[in-house]
């Protein structure tokens, strides 16, 4: 187990009950005090993230576990930037969204699959095609918070019970706008990463798919959001339609991205 990451779960995890403390309270000025944490966590995990990738001669290791790790690293970096662009909303989302972070990073040190296979990243397609991937999982994440908290606000409305953790999400308009504008980001990084895939693949192999269950997973993520997005702007979708369709596309995007490793690394034991 390697000490930077346990040293950066550690902080992860002490950065969400800080701030589920303090939220559930209703103070606002330790949330600095959470970017900070977070902020020291996402420096101790990239120590070991950068060292793989320079050990490797500019490799990238694709099993499970090193997925989760530069997933729960994605995470992070989104959090970062976020807290300093729509602060309130972010603050909100933290709740849910570090314990996934915590999650995330601590199960990657408990995968047990074999050593990765290494890719060269040193084609521009390819580097890109990563970075878009992980940014768009990233974004397509924290959406699926946001839809989890619009769904829990709504209930609440309804059923009129109101309580602390009512109090502490932001408007129920604020969460839409929220939502939908990290949905179309998430959108367009996938669209271009589904764009910069095919080109590399075309490069390497001489066709734009090699049809495979991660692609087919991608592409019906890629179709639900667009569904999505075409039905709030023509129809206006909001509410339950907009959460279980943001709901339906992130499973589906997590069964692409690290469910088909899951099956073949962990269930079916192939290396």
């Amino acid at each position: 187990m390697d000490l930077h990451l346990l040293a950066a779960t550690g902080l992860y995890a002490l950065a969400a009950v800080w701030c589920t403390y303090h939220q559930l309270r209703g103070s606002r000025s330790e949330t600095v005090a959470v970017w900070w944490l977070v902020a020291a966590g996402w420096m101790m995990q990239a120590v070991p993230m950068i060292r793989g990738v320079m050990a490797t001669g500019g490799g990238a290791g694709m099993n499970l576990a090193l997925s989760l790790e530069w997933s729960a690293g994605m995470m992070g970096l989104l959090y970062l930037v976020g807290w300093r662009v729509v602060n309130r909303e972010t603050r909100a989302a933290a709740v849910l969204l570090l314990p996934l972070m915590v999650i995330t990073l601590g199960g990657s040190q408990f995968v047990n699959t074999a050593v990765p296979e290494v890719r060269g990243v040193t084609g521009p397609w390819l580097i890109a095609h990563l970075l878009l991937s992980l940014l768009a999982y990233g974004l397509f994440t924290i959406a699926a918070v946001f839809a989890l908290m619009d769904a829990f606000q709504e209930h609440a409305l309804k059923s009129k019970h109101l309580g602390g953790v009512f109090e502490m999400l932001p408007p129920l308009h604020a969460l839409e706008t929220t939502l939908f504008l990290m949905v179309r980001m998430g959108f367009l990084l996938l669209t271009l990463s589904i764009a910069t895939g095919a080109i590399h693949a075309h490069g390497v192999r001489g066709v734009y798919f090699a049809w495979s269950h991660k692609v087919v997973f991608t592409l019906a993520t890629w179709g639900v959001f667009g569904v999505l997005l075409l039905g709030r702007h023509y129809q206006g979708w909001r509410g339950r339609k907009a959460v279980r369709l943001t709901l339906w596309g992130y499973l589906l995007l997590v069964l692409a991205f690290l469910g088909v490793k899951f099956v073949k690394e962990i269930l079916l034991n192939i290396r």
